[in-house]
């Protein structure tokens, strides 16, 4: 592997991560702040700070990261609709269903921990990242959420 897809690889799986975590925040400003000048005796405005998640909303998406070999991943967040040792069905909430392939190395975590495939079970809320090639979607990782 290039230094140069290592580093794309990295670079994606961390995007994917926050995307799937939603662990990126925003601020959002409802009032505007001042600052304090000489003649003023007051204490400058404070601003009422909104943070909401900048990737919590997403649904479903598709990325596709440079490098020598393009590499298309997927995510998408939603409910089990079916799973197996072998695959996870899961429908987003705009109705969006997927299918992924699970494989030995799709890491699984459930309430935050480390888990097994066989411990997700149909109706379970989870946010799923999966590498697409050849037309299959092989799931790389799924956590309940």
């Amino acid at each position: 592997m290039t230094p140069r897809t290592r580093t794309a690889l990295i670079t994606g799986a961390a995007v994917v991560a926050l995307v799937a975590s939603g662990g990126v925040a925003y601020a959002v400003s409802s009032t505007p702040t001042s600052s304090p000048t000489a003649s003023s005796s007051s204490a400058p405005a404070k601003a009422k700070a909104k943070h909401r998640p900048l990737l919590g909303h997403v649904a479903h998406g598709e990325v596709t990261l440079n490098g020598k070999d393009h590499k298309v991943v997927d995510v998408q967040r939603g409910e089990v609709q079916a799973v197996s040792a072998t695959s996870i069905s899961v429908k987003s909430d705009d109705g969006f269903t997927a299918t992924y392939t699970i494989t030995s190395d799709t890491k699984v975590r459930k309430g935050g921990k480390q888990s097994a495939i066989g411990d997700v079970h149909t109706g379970d809320k989870v946010g799923i990242v999966a590498t697409k090639a050849n037309g299959t979607s092989t799931a790389t990782r799924v956590a309940e959420k």
